[in-house]
């Protein structure tokens, strides 16, 4: 899926704690992504990412689940951006649609976070 008509990046947050996701909605949609979900349990985010087909789902990168669950999401909706995402390190992995290696940041998280989703909404409007 491609994001919306007025070009902003369609996310699903995943197993983030939910004062993180609360604190993401707004930090977010401050930067004009739009959160079209949000689910913790594991099935039912795979479920919605199938369904939804955001252009990225983010998950927390220190949940030793977190990697099994992006493999899962990927399965689901195989055009989907998956970030890995630690809040309180300076850490991020994002899986591209189609790539089997991350790229990983060891940078200011929040700043490189909200930088590819931008990236995602530039790359998706080159491919239309």
């Amino acid at each position: 899926m491609s994001p919306d008509d007025f070009g902003r990046a369609r996310v699903l947050l995943g197993n983030l704690e939910p004062m993180v996701r609360l604190g993401m909605i707004d930090v977010l949609a401050e930067d004009g992504v739009e959160v079209i979900g949000e689910e913790e349990r594991p099935q039912a985010l795979v479920l919605m990412a199938g369904r939804l087909r955001p252009d990225a789902v983010v998950l927390d990168l220190l949940q030793r689940s977190s990697h099994e669950l992006c493999e899962r999401v990927r399965m689901a909706s195989p055009e989907t951006k998956v970030i890995l995402w630690a809040r309180d390190e300076d850490a991020m992995e994002v899986l591209d649609p189609g790539s089997t290696t991350p790229r990983r940041y060891f940078a200011a998280v929040p700043e490189g976070l909200r930088s590819e989703l931008q990236r995602t909404v530039q790359v998706n409007r080159v491919e239309e």
